[in-house]
């Protein structure tokens, strides 16, 4: 009997011992007390915005009323009347002018548009006296073509020769001082001992002539073309020969230019 007190009364502590724990988690739970939400500060009230004021409407234009155009008359134009087809017209042969040179003589054709007939009639009348009589001083002998011919002791002193043609002609101890030589083509000529001093030989075409103991004192050589000339025992004291062609020329002293 005293051992069931004894066991009643363990049981009993043991069950107390139990409960305690949930006990205290009520106080535990009682005792909290929740923390108070701090109170929101309240937003300032917005200022409302005035209301604009309305644009007027435009007052509408009135539509312009159209005005009634009245049609014109037309005219009607005149029916043109057809042409008649033109008949070709032959084509001419140009015509020579009156004044053209027909009857050209020793002149150069390339040089007859320069002259008239009578000068031509003049200047072939001055070949025919130079032939004749181997001498025409200050004559008018320009463009004239003398190729080959064989002139003796010529005297030509003062004579107009430029643009003449005398290509390959011998002048034995000819006389051409102060005589216009300008452009003439004496390419190929004999001038052994010719008297040319003072004379005007621009530009002109002396290439392979032989020129050998010729006076050439004092002359216009510029522009000349002496290539393969013989100058050779020449004077050409006081000569220009500015810009003058001389490849090949043999000079007074016996040399000859590269």
């Amino acid at each position: 009997m005293k051992k069931l007190t004894i066991m009643s009364i363990a049981l009993l502590i043991f069950a107390g011992t139990l409960e305690l724990p949930k006990v205290g988690l009520q106080l535990s739970a009682i005792g909290q007390i929740e923390t108070p939400q701090p109170i929101p500060t309240p937003q300032p009230i917005q200022t409302p915005q005035p209301l604009q004021t309305p644009q007027p409407i435009p007052t509408p234009q009135p539509i312009p009323t159209p005005q009634p155009q009245t049609p014109q008359p037309q005219t009607p134009q005149p029916i043109q009347a057809p042409q008649p087809i033109q008949t070709p017209q032959p084509i001419q042969t140009p015509q020579p002018k009156a004044n053209d040179p027909t009857k050209l003589g020793y002149v150069s054709p390339e040089f007859a548009e320069n002259f008239s007939q009578q000068q031509i009639d003049q200047i072939n009348a001055n070949v025919e006296m130079l032939l004749l009589t181997q001498s025409c001083s200050r004559c008018d002998l320009r463009a004239v073509k003398l190729v080959n011919i064989n002139l003796k002791n010529p005297i030509l002193t003062g004579a107009d020769l430029s643009d003449a043609n005398l290509s390959g002609s011998r002048f034995e101890i000819s006389d051409f001082v102060n005589t216009n030589l300008a452009r003439t083509n004496l390419s190929g000529a004999e001038l052994v001992g010719a008297r040319i001093s003072n004379a005007n030989l621009r530009k002109a075409n002396l290439t392979k002539t032989n020129l050998d103991g010729a006076d050439l004192r004092f002359s216009d050589l510029r522009d000349a073309n002496l290539s393969d000339a013989n100058l050779r025992n020449a004077n050409i004291d006081g000569a220009s020969i500015d810009r003058a062609s001389m490849a090949g020329t043999t000079m007074p002293d016996g040399r000859k230019n590269q």
